[in-house]
């Protein structure tokens, strides 16, 4: 990369790729997407850019890319999650070609994503959050949530239409972890 590359920008394309390299859970999304038949170029399908929008990070169906913001990205680890998330709007886009214009299918990948990674995890929540942890129920709840926030950001509905939305189709997206056997350990699903 050139040396007129900000670092803030070279040390995102340097951490996605170690994720890439790294994380068996993303190695594992991406040989999933080949296999669908949307095989994942880090050098054509991977932005990183920095802008002041308070997102970490998106799915770009029109480019079919995944771009990720460094500005609000604060460890490794977060971007790691980060992009496993984003993989999974891609795999969705790819296996039943969503249309992220339908807010029920955007609430379906979004659960998706939420319930897959780590975001809702007990470690995340006890390092991000001052509030209890319930543990029952509370990895669906905390999917919910951070449904509910993904979509505020890319929808105009209010909190009750975003609510009736995702509760109408929580059940069946939350349970469906494909590529994965599960939520939690995210077993590989043998291909």
């Amino acid at each position: 990369m050139s040396d007129e590359i900000p670092s803030e920008i070279r040390n995102c394309y340097k951490q996605a790729y170690q994720c890439i390299t790294s994380n068996e859970s993303i190695r594992h999304l991406l040989n999933a997407l080949s296999s669908s038949g949307c095989p994942f170029d880090f050098d054509r399908h991977l932005v990183c850019e920095s802008t002041n929008e308070n997102i970490r990070g998106g799915f770009d169906r029109s480019t079919c890319q995944i771009v990720l913001n460094p500005k609000n990205l604060y460890s490794s680890q977060e971007l790691c999650t980060i992009l496993e998330h984003e993989l999974i709007h891609a795999y969705d886009y790819c296996r039943v070609h969503i249309d992220f214009n339908n807010p029920h299918h955007l609430a379906c990948t979004e659960i998706r994503a939420a319930a897959i990674t780590n975001q809702c995890s007990l470690f995340n929540h006890i390092s991000s959050s001052s509030r209890p942890y319930l543990l029952k129920n509370q990895h669906s709840v905390c999917v919910k949530n951070q449904t509910r926030e993904s979509m505020e950001i890319c929808t105009n509905l209010s909190r009750k239409n975003l609510d009736e939305i995702i509760n109408d189709v929580f059940l069946r997206c939350y349970n469906d972890t494909e590529p994965f056997d599960g939520i939690g350990r995210r077993r590989r699903r043998r291909q």
